[in-house]
């Protein structure tokens, strides 16, 4: 073959990283095949995004530096990054900025089952004491039921369902045409059946406006600053699902002992499934199929094929789709809450550090002195408009002009800030949690002492107690900011004048010029409520402040946490009667009731009750949880008769789309230990119909001249090879493989074409494949020289047009021009 007639496919990029990066392996390196992104783990413990071009995109960054990354899986829509750590915990990235939007982990331990009365943001790096199991793999696959699937051509194009504005009269919609029909089928659904459930997925929230980015204002608020700091983030949150989707968006987390966390919409938790043996290392599934297939290894490094099979029908449902997407939101809204609460603690803790400094130093001072403190001496300069030596050098040379600026902004800032959080972050937050919280209620209530929805509306109705309490304690600092405020507005006035005058000289022409010019605008009466009963203790204090040391109120069960005498005691009743009992109170004033001997005034305190809120919010997400789990069935498991030692290269599924909708075929592409110039094919068919039923037939042998060193599917009947030949030449090679299921010999397998060869002389030494990419932009990334260089290359394209590919013998044959380009 001649030189200039060789196999070559376009380069798009070559990337090679500095000695300091840790060696790539396949295993933790994820392509996006929507946006051509590529997510790799670095020896810095976090993982660096880069565009296929080989420029970064965005970095993840792990606030514990000691955990290692150990699976990588983008969504389908490249929408979102997963990421497993070596602590048992992962989280969601956003596949735009990288940000994080969720986290959990699969580990029985740690933060996720405490129950504390503590509003801290949860970073997900807490360590455990105790190892646990570790993330290995993540599943992702958005499907399309088989319901649905019958409506719509085979072209896999599905459209949304009916919506209330889809009816009129009796008519109803044809959704291949789009015109109305006078029947009651449409294309084989029931027309009454869409209506119902058109009606019970209608989302009243639409026509609320929507919730505004929370300003942290220097917060270090963790993963709910990063989802709320920004109105496009803030929308992303809460934007509302698409109407009707008749996909169902499933996500699986493999763990390293063998259970399956099924999580729907990214954050939902259907339930826990146990799959055989331990270390799941593969998953595969197809939208168009209910079941995932998982392969493991068990103590003795043999190989299991695992099938779980989602309830497909039954989670695209009205009711669960109401409880799915009101269960995220109400996730959603709790962390916006939580977040406006730290926002609101931060802004009055920071808005009177420096005029408390600045008080701290003057009441130092006057101590010394034995001249009383700051509040009564600014008392008597209000009342009698005499200057002391010390008042006189206090508001000359530490106040001044300049001091009094910052004094002013920060306290205004304060208090505007504080009304913001509340009027526009909190309140509608509220708002919306009500309505949610009220459906899933109605569903419960509706359903009770059935089988369809196993939640008991008391569930609910803690948790709008909980909303309640908040949506009071909110009004009242409301009525408390806007007096203090006026109050304090009245004060900076009358402050300033007397900077200027002790600035003239008390007495002096200029002094009593100012004074007859502002002194009688001095709303006196506000000025000296400020100075007595404000300026060192706001009412605020008492309802935004930690008044609960929460060590003092945790457990490790919630019958445990809720049978604390505190958290028995609260609820809307109780905070209603101790407002009004605190009303009466001075700021200083410590509430005491006998009814409630422990901290009773934890019922108005802002941190307290929303730490109250989510931890009904957590029990009912764990009641939903326990409903949903009895949906899955237990996993299917078949022994795959492989050599333990031998090495999986790739995992397909495959769905006929003539055969029956519940038969998928799971094939596996192994390389046995004792060669590399053999590659052996299984098929694992497996049938979801009755009590599900796998079977797998004897292995496909590929021969090979020379040595294998890694196999990628491609399509459903074609892998790609990266193979050596014995002059130490790679090349890329495009197999024909048989029909899933089908007795075909060696001699019927189809070509074996060569599409790409790497040229010795560039010192690049080719070692993993990984095929990602999208119908007209296939790419095969080729890892080599130990994980540090990449070179993507364009599956669609050749850089140079040749009539026929070269053949395997062209490859072979040193003499005939195959040397590397």
């Amino acid at each position: 073959m001649a030189m200039n007639s060789q196999p070559s496919l376009a380069l798009i990029s070559e990337k090679a990283f500095s000695g300091t990066t840790k060696p790539a392996s396949s295993d933790l390196v994820a392509y996006c095949d929507a946006h051509d992104l590529v997510a790799i783990a670095a020896d810095t413990h976090d993982v660096v995004v880069y565009r296929i071009t080989g420029h970064p995109a965005f970095v993840i960054k792990r606030r514990n530096g000691e955990a290692e990354v150990t699976a990588l899986k983008w969504k389908h829509d490249g929408s979102v990054l997963a990421v497993g750590w070596n602590d048992g915990s992962y989280g969601l990235y956003s596949g735009e900025s990288g940000r994080l939007l969720s986290q959990g982990t699969v580990r029985g331990g740690g933060r996720e089952r405490e129950w504390t009365l503590n509003l801290a943001p949860d970073y997900g790096d807490d360590e455990d004491e105790e190892e646990g199991p570790n993330v290995t793999c993540f599943g992702w696959e958005c499907h399309v039921p088989s319901s649905l699937r019958m409506i719509y051509d085979g072209a896999g194009k599905v459209d949304s369902l009916l919506s209330t504005e889809d009816w009129c009269e009796d008519d109803s919609l044809d959704m291949a045409t789009g015109e109305y029909i006078n029947n009651t089928k449409v294309d084989g659904r029931d027309a009454v059946a869409d209506l119902t459930s058109a009606v019970a997925t209608l989302d009243v929230t639409e026509l609320l406006p929507r919730l505004t980015a929370i300003p942290s204002h220097g917060l270090r608020s963790g993963p709910d600053g990063n989802k709320f700091g920004t109105q496009a983030t803030t929308d992303s949150v809460f934007a509302p699902p698409q109407k009707r989707s008749s996909n169902v968006d499933a996500l699986f987390v493999f763990s390293s002992d063998g259970n399956v966390q099924v999580l729907q919409d990214e954050t939902v938790k259907i339930g826990t499934a146990r799959v055989r043996g331990s270390k799941p290392a593969m998953h595969a599934s197809h939208g168009k199929s209910a079941c995932h297939s998982v392969l493991s290894r068990d103590q003795d490094d043999a190989l299991h094929a695992s099938f779980v099979d989602l309830p497909l029908d039954t989670l695209d449902g009205p009711l669960l789709d109401v409880v799915s997407t009101n269960t995220k939101r109400i996730q959603n809204l709790l962390a916006y809450i939580t977040q406006t609460v730290r926002c609101i603690q931060h802004d009055f803790s920071t808005g009177l550090q420096f005029p408390a400094r600045v008080m701290a130093n003057m009441n130092s001072e006057l101590a010394e002195k034995q001249e009383g403190d700051v509040i009564t001496n600014l008392y008597h300069l209000a009342m009698t408009s005499d200057f002391t030596p010390m008042m006189l050098e206090w508001l000359i040379d530490i106040v001044k002009e300049t001091n009094h600026k910052r004094w002013d902004q920060a306290v205004n800032a304060m208090y505007a800030n504080i009304q913001n959080h509340l009027f526009f972050n909190l309140m509608p937050a509220l708002n919306r949690l009500s309505v949610a919280t009220t459906t899933l209620r109605g569903h419960a209530r509706f359903h009770e002492g059935t089988s369809k929805f196993e939640v008991a509306p008391e569930v609910f109705t803690y948790i709008l107690e909980g909303v309640d309490s908040l949506r009071l304690v909110g009004h009242k600092m409301q009525l408390i900011i806007m007096a203090e405020h006026r109050q304090f507005r009245a004060f900076s006035k009358w402050l300033r004048v007397m900077i200027e005058i002790g600035v003239a000289g008390p007495g002096s022409k200029g002094a009593i010029e100012t004074e007859e010019r502002e002194v009688p605008n001095f709303d006196y009466s506000l000025l000296l409520a400020y100075l007595k009963d404000t300026m060192t203790c706001s009412l605020l204090t008492r309802h935004v402040a930690e008044l609960i040391d929460s060590r003092e109120v945790s457990a490790r069960q919630d019958a445990e946490f809720f049978a604390h005498p505190l958290i028995a005691r609260m609820g809307y009743k109780r905070t209603k009667e101790a407002l009004g009992r605190v009303s009466e109170l001075k700021a200083d004033q410590e509430l005491v009731w006998k009814e409630v001997p422990q901290t009773p005034g934890a019922l108005v305190n802002l941190p307290a009750l929303a730490a109250y809120l989510a931890a009904n919010v957590r029990v009912a997400m764990e009641r939903i949880t326990a409903w949903q789990s009895k949906m899955l069935t237990a996993p299917k498991s078949l022994h795959i008769d492989a050599p333990s030692t031998a090495a999986v290269l790739d995992m397909q599924m495959i769905v006929d789309q003539d055969a029956s909708p519940n038969r998928s075929v799971t094939r596996l592409l192994v390389l046995p230990p004792e060669t590399r110039h053999q590659l052996m094919l299984y098929s694992v068919a497996y049938s979801s119909a009755g009590a599900g039923t796998a079977s797998t037939e004897q292995p496909t042998m590929l021969d090979f001249d020379h040595e294998i060193l890694d196999a990628k599917f491609h399509g459903p009947r074609n892998c790609l090879l990266l193979v050596c030949n014995e002059q130490a030449q790679y090349a890329l090679m495009d197999i024909a493989l048989p029909a899933p299921q089908a007795q075909t010999h060696e001699d019927e397998l189809g070509t074996r074409s060569v599409l790409h060869t790497f040229s010795p002389d560039s010192g690049y030494k080719p070692e993993r494949l990984i095929v990602g990419g999208r119908t007209g932009k296939r790419v095969c990334l080729v890892l080599g020289n130990e994980g540090r260089e990449w070179r993507a290359l364009d599956l669609d394209t050749k850089a140079e047009e040749t009539d026929d590919l070269a053949s395997t013998d062209d490859f072979m044959d040193g003499d005939d021009g195959m040397s590397m380009e």
